[in-house]
């Protein structure tokens, strides 16, 4: 790209950029501005309340054309991913002490049991 073509884009960057600011500072108040920007992600480290209404403008502007120069991020997977069949549930034998549970994703405590032994047989029950 040579020196003109560099200057000419930059220079319709900064008209586009100046349009925006002065779009938002003619439909918004300086309280909306600043609910905008704090939205952006403008952080709350030089006092931004103090600023004036242009200076916020600017703010805002800067955070959305950086925000449009960042790559949509990806799809969740859950949104691509497709759904699980539900498990059937497992005929077994409980034991005597178990806490059983009828419904999918219950909790059945025959593991325990099996591992430390029955409630009735524990001291830490």
């Amino acid at each position: 790209m040579t020196r003109e073509e560099r200057e000419t884009q930059a220079a319709r960057g900064w008209r586009t950029r100046a349009q925006r600011m002065n779009e938002l500072m003619r439909n918004h108040t300086k309280a909306e501005l600043l609910r905008m920007a704090y939205a952006g992600g403008l952080v709350n480290h030089n006092s931004p309340e103090k600023w004036r209404k242009d200076e916020i403008a600017s703010a805002v502007v800067d955070i959305e054309f950086h925000a449009a120069d960042q790559p949509a991020p990806a799809p969740p997977a859950a949104a691509t991913a497709r759904p699980v069949p539900a498990k059937p549930l497992l005929e077994r034998g409980h034991r005597d002490e178990c806490d059983k549970s009828v419904y999918e994703g219950g909790t059945c405590t025959c593991g325990l049991i099996e591992q430390y032994g029955p409630p009735s047989n524990r001291d830490d029950y």
